[in-house]
């Protein structure tokens, strides 16, 4: 662990002894020596015993500094259906993601005192304690800014498109030039690419560029390519239109339910360049800032490949899906990974 995982490690246990009185043993080991079947980005920090009154119960932890939708969607993936070893341990969980990580059967610990714990006939369940004062941290930029993830996502949508050369790539990314040749610097440097001469781009290290992108995407571009919201008048417009005569493509809930057909969507998300006032006015929209209707920037430019494109990249639907912290859609994202995402991410 990093010392700043060490530090919400250790205020997270004294804050969890402090409100319920139990003692809890940390045991903490090298990678190495965890004969556990986990990826490396899943690798568990510490060992912790908690002592339920005589009876010891013992659970692999993972520190996660900051605790988002995406990442708490990310961790029930990654937890699976053993969540009763595995524990997570962050900084603060908000009382709706508290909430949300109760049905979704993660347990928890923060450095405030929340908590979920579920050992039966033991149950603990706190939310509601303030968060302390956080130092400021700089976010990274390079291919984690808002053009950097433009690019990465065109990179990891298919081998044929990171092969372009520089100029096409930037062009099919909608960056400039000179921020896609520092953006494949930056991803080389950092050891998920690797480029030769051709052009020829090999990225590895996939699946951990994959879930470093979604988190980015949902915290910084995400926000930036909502359009806005609104209403229509037809009752279920997403099983109606035709889409593609706007240059348009589903996205989120709605191209979940054409790729699993699993549930049916309650948000219609439509990905559409600007200006927007044709489809708007052909679809009778009304803009309302609590509408069940999105509009989204589409921020690439590449033909999606499969059968069916009218729905976006199964990433960007499975991101999308992911940022909205829905256990619904979190289950639904996860069906989206392993039937579209997982079989192309592995190590070339």
């Amino acid at each position: 662990m990093k010392k700043r995982e060490e530090e919400i490690l250790e205020q997270a246990i004294d804050a969890f002894t402090h409100e319920t009185e139990l003692t809890v043993e940390k045991e903490v080991r090298e990678t190495h020596q965890l004969a556990l079947p986990l990826d490396d980005d899943a690798v568990i920090d510490a060992i912790l015993r908690i002592n339920f009154h005589g009876k010891t119960a013992e659970y692999w932890a993972k520190v996660k500094p900051t605790l988002t939708n995406t990442a708490m969607g990310q961790i029930a993936h990654r937890f699976g259906a053993d969540t009763a070893r595995r524990l997570l341990v962050t900084r603060h969980v908000h009382p709706q993601l508290a909430k949300t990580l109760r049905e979704l059967r993660v347990q928890f610990l923060d450095t405030a005192g929340n908590a979920y714990i579920d050992n039966s006939p033991n149950l603990i369940f706190i939310q509601g304690q303030k968060r302390q004062a956080e130092k400021h941290e700089t976010t990274e930029e390079g291919m984690l800014g808002r053009a950097g993830l433009k690019l990465v996502f065109v990179l990891l949508c298919g081998r044929k498109l990171r092969n372009q050369t520089y100029r096409d790539l930037a062009q099919t990314a909608g960056v400039g030039l000179g921020t896609a040749a520092g953006v494949l610097k930056d991803l080389t440097a950092q050891g998920y690419m690797v480029e030769h001469r051709g052009p020829q781009r090999r990225l590895i290290r996939q699946a951990e560029l994959l879930r470093k992108w979604t988190t980015a995407y949902a915290q910084r571009l995400r926000p930036k390519n909502l359009i806005g919201r609104y209403k229509a008048t037809r009752p279920e417009l997403w099983r109606e239109t035709d889409i593609e005569r706007f240059g348009a493509q589903w996205g989120g809930e709605v191209a979940a339910q054409r790729l699993t057909h699993y549930r049916k969507p309650e948000i219609t998300t439509i990905y559409v360049r600007r200006p927007v006032n044709n489809l708007i006015i052909d679809l009778k929209l009304r803009q309302d800032r609590n509408g069940d209707i999105e509009l989204r920037e589409k921020f690439w430019d590449f033909e999606k490949e499969g059968t069916d494109r009218t729905v976006v990249p199964p990433l960007l639907v499975y991101a999308d899906l992911m940022a909205t912290g829905d256990p619904r859609n979190i289950e639904t994202a996860k069906m989206i990974y392993d039937d579209y995402l997982q079989r192309h991410l592995r190590e070339e």
